[in-house]
């Protein structure tokens, strides 16, 4: 019996915490996605470009 009682508690605590759980609006998903996807493809635009110069220096040293 003490652990099913434990296991209730445990259920009621967990869902007194989720609801103090604030989820981002649909508006802010979507903002926050948009920032990801540029901030992915600037960095991969510099890592090519990196990439390209080293490799352009090393056909030339070798």
């Amino acid at each position: 019996m003490d652990k099913i009682k434990a296991l209730i508690d445990y259920i009621k605590e967990a869902k007194k915490e989720l609801d103090k759980v604030i989820f981002p609006t649909p508006n802010e998903v979507k903002q926050g996605l948009i920032s990801v996807a540029v901030i992915v493809t600037v960095v991969s635009l510099f890592l090519s470009l990196v990439d390209l110069i080293m490799s352009a220096i090393l056909k030339v040293v070798l």
